[in-house]
């Protein structure tokens, strides 16, 4: 079982609220028994026995990916994903080298 931080930005673009709702249901639907951390916007930490990828993949479903953003952090394999609308893909590349 690992540690991950999630982290998303939903853009402007349609029904905001609902899409945020969609993806904050997907995150706690991928939480071991469901326990989740979420005391800031739009920031999860919760345990999975996924790999980085296929917890991304399934949290990414409802993303619009010229519009939102959505970071993956495995913090126990110190690996991360992102998707979307990332504008510095390189500098957090950079930033998440071990």
């Amino acid at each position: 079982m690992a540690a991950f931080i999630i982290s998303f930005r939903i853009g402007q673009s349609g029904n905001h609220a609902e899409r945020h709702e969609s993806v904050a249901r997907a995150i706690r639907a991928e939480a071991a028994d469901g326990t989740t951390w979420e005391e800031t916007p739009s920031f999860f930490v919760i345990q999975s026995d996924k790999t980085t990828t296929a917890l991304t993949r399934a949290i990414s479903a409802g993303l619009v990916a010229d519009v939102d953003k959505l970071l993956v952090v495995n913090i126990s394999a110190q690996t991360y994903a992102a998707k979307g609308n990332i504008v510095y893909p390189h500098t957090l590349d950079a930033l998440m080298q071990p």
